[in-house]
């Protein structure tokens, strides 16, 4: 009796491959692995159909589609605009601002600004504005984060 794969499950097809006997049975491995293929397509297709499984998986600085890193002064990172491209994989990514972490971070950053960095800056010689802008910059960058673009449109 031929069993009937088209009736697993995708993890019952991932078991039944990994514990078949490959070399008594090397048709019906290629059976599995045809099933398997074809729901991977399938499942694929309907990833980029369905836009209620849209995962934008916010990376911190790494390209979120290949995740390798971009660095902060790159030409990638200040190029003008929301929405860039990765200079690794070429797909479009956005910038966006992470407002949990930046209130998270905001009272410490202001106790430190007030009690730590803003006496140095003075005692320097410099203005005290300064340790301000310092923190709004290091404020800014711990917020920001690249996503992923729903569309490959990149202008």
């Amino acid at each position: 009796m031929e069993p009937n794969y088209s009736e697993y499950s995708t993890t019952e097809l991932e078991d039944a491959l990994a514990n078949i006997d490959k070399e008594s049975f090397p048709d019906r491995v290629e059976l599995l692995k045809v099933e398997l293929a074809s729901r991977q397509t399938s499942k694929k297709s309907s990833l980029n159909a369905d836009s209620d499984d849209f995962e934008p998986n916010e990376q911190f600085f790494k390209c979120p589609t290949c995740e390798k890193k971009i660095g902060f002064f790159s030409k990638t990172a200040n190029k003008w605009g929301k929405t860039k491209t990765c200079p690794h994989c070429n797909s479009p990514f956005e910038t966006s601002v992470k407002l949990k972490a930046l209130a998270i971070a905001l009272i410490p950053a202001f106790v430190i600004q007030l009690f730590i960095l803003r006496p140095v800056v003075v005692a320097l010689g410099l203005h005290g504005a300064i340790s301000t802008g310092i923190i709004c910059g290091i404020l800014s960058l711990l917020s920001m984060r690249y996503r992923k673009v729903r569309s490959t449109n990149v202008t």
